[in-house]
């Protein structure tokens, strides 16, 4: 009998005219973010050499340098879940530990690391919100790898908006990838065809590969530990954030302005906040706390909203005034999960992630993360 299978991946756009680009998820169904620039939605016309966007009536839009450093804000937007049926990706062979210096993502909060890749050197994106491992299709030409198309009755989707052109996925096996002193053997990726990454980056290093190991990050120093599997101490079980998983990916219990608790993400693929338009109204977010602005979504121009949220808390950790964007898309319906928690947040925080036992596909049945704040004394894990 075929396992059911579907795999998420969350890809950002470039803030210029060039759209799509980088995250993903894993295996289940697929989402794809964009890296957006906000832009006010009485914007003026500039001058872009780069592709335009059509927005219908005749109109084109063009998110240009000069508009770019005119914004004070960046966001990653939800454009499309994709869903795979019927693939049944073997789990790939990891071995070895590591410490790895972290950078980051151009003009982001995000994290990239730099990986061998067969005989290549290349950035991939540190994402805990990819179920799987995907690769930029100028890497696969580098490679000269000759993967299997997806079949179209196979994959299905949905997105926001209209412009998209259909949607095309590979399937790549890859030669044998290092992070450091981390060997993965037999890493079965995925390639979207009508996408692009950011410049620079090879790809997203998922969950397929994290979930191997207890994952340390430090954002303060910019290091990653790749560690052996381990219990929580007796000492961290009362402040460890019981996580579970969903689609390859995790999700915890998040308190938003004192309400909740409500399901969210955790994404360290991402930049911000991101909420549910009905999870803003159960907020209370009046209209007079919303701005509207325009985005760059995967599929054409969007209308979306920022606003401020007084008090985050995850576990027995709480920020506060951070942003939030209000999503429209159908993607946090269909995941039925309430927002995602990004790197306005989790960047506060050394994280220690721990992946329990395997489920029968192959994925964490659940975790735990135990968060320390920056610049503190690390508790001793």
């Amino acid at each position: 009998m075929n396992k059911f299978w579907s795999i998420i991946a969350l890809i950002f756009s470039s803030i210029s005219c060039q759209i799509f680009l980088h995250n993903l998820f894993i295996s289940k169904p697929i989402i794809f973010s964009q890296n957006l620039a906000r832009a006010s939605q009485k914007y003026s016309r500039v001058r872009c050499n780069a592709p335009k966007q059509n927005i219908g009536n005749n109109r084109e839009f063009c998110v240009s340098p000069e508009i770019v450093e005119n914004t004070i804000h960046k966001y990653r937007k939800i454009g499309a879940i994709v869903e795979l049926e019927g693939l049944n990706l073997p789990r790939p062979k990891v071995t070895g530990k590591a410490t790895i210096p972290l950078q980051f993502l151009t003009g982001g909060k995000a994290f990239t690391l730099t990986a061998i890749l067969g005989k290549k050197s290349g950035n991939l994106l540190l994402d805990t919100g990819a179920s799987t491992s995907i690769i930029a299709t100028e890497t696969v030409k580098e490679l000269g790898l000759m993967g299997k198309p997806v079949p179209q009755e196979l994959l299905t989707y949905a997105v926001a908006g209209d412009e998209c052109p259909e949607m095309k996925a590979n399937l790549h096996r890859l030669p044998v990838l290092k992070i450091d002193n981390v060997k993965v053997e037999g890493l079965t990726v995925l390639e979207f065809t009508t996408t692009f990454m950011p410049d620079g980056l090879s790809g997203v290093l998922g969950m397929d590969i994290l979930s191997n190991f207890d994952v340390e990050i430090h954002p303060q120093t910019q290091e990653l530990k790749l560690l052996p599997p381990t219990p929580i101490p007796s000492t961290n079980i009362d402040d460890a954030i019981p996580l579970k998983t969903k689609l390859g990916v995790m999700l915890a219990e998040v308190e938003i302005n004192g309400k909740g608790p409500f399901i969210f993400m955790l994404d360290t693929g991402a930049e911000s906040i991101f909420i549910s338009q009905k999870l803003a109204n159960q907020l209370n977010i009046s209209a007079a706390e919303r701005q509207e602005i325009r985005v760059q979504g995967f599929c054409g121009i969007e209308m979306a909203e920022y606003a401020s949220l007084a008090k985050v808390k995850m576990g027995n950790y709480q920020l506060t005034n951070l942003e939030t964007v209000i999503l429209s898309s159908p993607v946090l319906k269909l995941l039925e999960v309430d927002g995602i928690l990004g790197q306005n947040f989790l960047n506060n925080y050394q994280q220690y992630w721990r992946f329990n036992q395997k489920n029968p596909e192959n994925f964490p049945v659940d975790g735990s993360l135990l968060l320390t704040p920056s610049g503190l004394t690390q508790i001793d894990f």
